[in-house]
């Protein structure tokens, strides 16, 4: 269940394009209360919402149904389902599909770089020598 509240706050948090909800203030909370309200005719408590986002405690159940709902969904089973996390298990097929990737040296984009930059300042020695 804390996989689910922690992208139940994730989408909220994405929906109210706020600052990070590291951020808030208690009067942040009055305003999500506000919002919540708005659309979902439901009230919530702006303390329990805080509480909520600082520590995952979950005053009462009507909260997480609340919230499903403010993020549009039936209920907060409806969002556990349809965000459901299952197991994925691999094999060596599934490996052999996804080569490990390849990165670059950064020591050779930075050699790289300056190449560039040499070379640049070559080319306008040379351009303004022919005229």
């Amino acid at each position: 269940m804390n996989q689910h509240t922690t992208d139940l706050k994730y989408q909220i948090e994405r929906i109210l394009l706020w600052e990070p909800s590291s951020h808030w203030r208690s009067q942040d909370f009055v305003r999500l209360s506000e919002h919540v309200f708005t659309y979902t005719q439901r009230q919530v408590d702006a303390q329990h919402l805080e509480a909520f986002w600082r520590t995952s405690a979950i005053k009462s159940p009507d909260l997480l149904d609340t919230l499903a709902r403010f993020v549009d969904y039936i209920d907060w089973d409806d969002f556990c389902v349809r965000n459901f996390y299952g197991v994925v298990e691999v094999d060596e097929e599934t490996q052999l599909t996804h080569p490990p990737m390849w990165e670059i040296p950064m020591r050779w984009v930075i050699i790289i770089c300056w190449f560039s930059v040499i070379v640049s300042i070559a080319v306008a020695i040379l351009l303004v020598w022919k005229r």
